[in-house]
C-alpha cells in the first residue's frame, strides 16, 4: 500500500469520524442551537476548503528548471513523444542532450522528464 492510498484511508476514516461525533452533539443541542453551530461550522469549513484550494491551484515549484543547448526532437506516427529538454513537472537541469527520434507510437526522452 502506498503512502498516498494509506493518506486517503486516513483522511475518509477521519472525516467519519468527526461527522459522527458532530452528529451526536448536534443531537443533544436542539434545533436552534444546532441551527446555528452548522451555520458558522459551515463558514469556517468553506474558507479552509478555499484556502486549500488555492494553495493546491498555486503548486509551488521547489528547485530549478532549465534546459540548455538540447538536441532536436522528431516524433512521428500517432501517439508518439520526443522530448530533449524538460519533460512534465520535474525539478532538473538538462543540458547539452542528445537527438531524441519516436516512431509509432514510441516514446524516446534524452532530456530529463517524469
Amino acid at each position: 500500500m502506498t503512502a498516498r492510498v494509506l493518506k486517503v484511508i486516513v483522511a475518509v476514516v477521519a472525516a467519519g469520524l468527526a461527522v459522527a461525533v458532530a452528529t451526536t452533539i448536534l443531537a443533544g443541542q436542539g434545533l436552534d442551537r444546532a441551527e446555528k453551530w452548522v451555520s458558522i461550522s459551515g463558514v469556517v469549513i468553506g474558507a479552509i476548503g478555499t484556502t486549500l484550494a488555492w494553495l493546491a491551484w498555486r503548486r509551488p515549484v521547489h528547485g530549478s528548471r532549465s534546459a540548455r543547448r538540447t538536441g532536436d526532437a522528431t516524433a512521428t506516427g500517432a501517439g508518439s513523444l520526443a522530448n530533449t529538454g524538460l519533460l512534465g513537472d520535474t525539478d532538473a537541469t538538462a543540458t547539452a542532450t542528445g537527438d531524441a527520434k519516436a516512431e509509432r507510437g514510441g516514446h524516446a526522452n534524452t532530456g530529463a522528464g517524469e
